[in-house]
């Protein structure tokens, strides 16, 4: 069976001419332009442009050799190019009779997993199931695999030379959305990665929560835990624990936002590095791979 993998990631803007429509695709509309030129200083702040489109193509590339070059695997994003649909159109053309949809988050959320999901499925049904029908498998919710765990142990004992009080972060979501598993899937990774390094004394932070937005969301937010730590801290190790690459929640919100409020509470701040192409990540992604690869070939 002819296959395809696709690594699926939210996508991102990798330079700053790409802003305005990276913009239009993830909020379907011609933001203002304050809006497209506040982002903008942002990618700007983290050196013109986000690394992410080069850190999933290393990520597709590492996974292909670990695997033997037994199937082809791409990137395709929710909200840059390749999108899902241009890649489900490469799959056509191939004749790729079964695409497997490997998302790049390890918890699940609707507005992640749950509408990468969706929108497959709803590209698919316009084709005629005569003209194409293709098996689609996805991979999501991962957060339970062993080598995951141990690469994020790994990645912290290598970037821990000082002991400092460690605080786990994530990707906040509106509390409407709290019924969902992901707080407590990330809660869960947290837990199995701090019980790996014997870790007592950490927190979870949320991060990246919109500056115009109305609702409540998930906390407490990265900044009420700096502020609970530091009258007993000196150093502060951030773990971005709920994203697998660096993009401007990493770069920027992390190591420009928390940094310079870590350092107004007396605090030294260092981050551990993302996972990218952490080669015990690339075996973590092997092994939740080759459960779906089957004989193909």
């Amino acid at each position: 069976m002819k296959t395809m993998v696709l690594l699926v990631n939210f996508g991102a803007a990798a330079t700053l001419d790409d802003v305005p429509l990276f913009l239009r695709k993830l909020t379907g509309v011609i933001p203002p332009r304050a809006v497209e030129e506040a982002l903008m200083e942002r990618y700007r702040a983290i050196g013109g442009g986000s690394p992410l489109p080069r850190i999933a193509q290393e990520q597709a590339d590492l996974l292909t050799g670990a695997t033997g070059h037994r199937v082809p695997i791409k990137c395709a994003y929710r909200h840059a190019s390749p999108t899902l649909e241009e890649m489900i159109n490469e799959c056509f053309r191939s004749g790729t009779e079964k695409i497997i949809f490997f998302v790049m988050s390890p918890y699940y959320s609707s507005r992640t997993v749950g509408a990468c999901m969706n929108a497959v499925g709803a590209y698919l049904s316009y084709f005629p199931v005569a003209s194409y029908g293709p098996e689609a498998t996805f991979i999501h919710s991962w957060r339970k695999e062993p080598l995951f765990i141990d690469a994020w142990a790994a990645r912290i004992r290598e970037a821990r030379p000082e002991e400092g009080f460690c605080l786990f972060s994530a990707h906040s979501l509106p509390r409407s959305h709290g019924d969902e598993t992901y707080t407590s899937q990330v809660e869960e990774t947290v837990a199995a990665v701090a019980a790996r390094l014997s870790l007592s004394d950490y927190a979870i932070g949320w991060q990246s929560v919109p500056p115009n937005t109305d609702e409540p969301w998930i906390g407490p937010p990265v900044e009420a835990v700096i502020d609970r730590i530091a009258p007993a801290a000196s150093r502060l190790i951030e773990i971005p624990i709920g994203f697998v690459s660096d993009h401007l929640e990493t770069l920027y919100d992390m190591d420009i936002v928390h940094a310079r409020y870590a350092a107004s509470k007396g605090l030294a701040f260092s981050r551990v590095p993302s996972l990218n192409g952490y080669l015990p990540f690339i075996d973590a992604l092997k092994s939740l791979l080759e459960g779906h690869l089957g004989t193909e070939q």
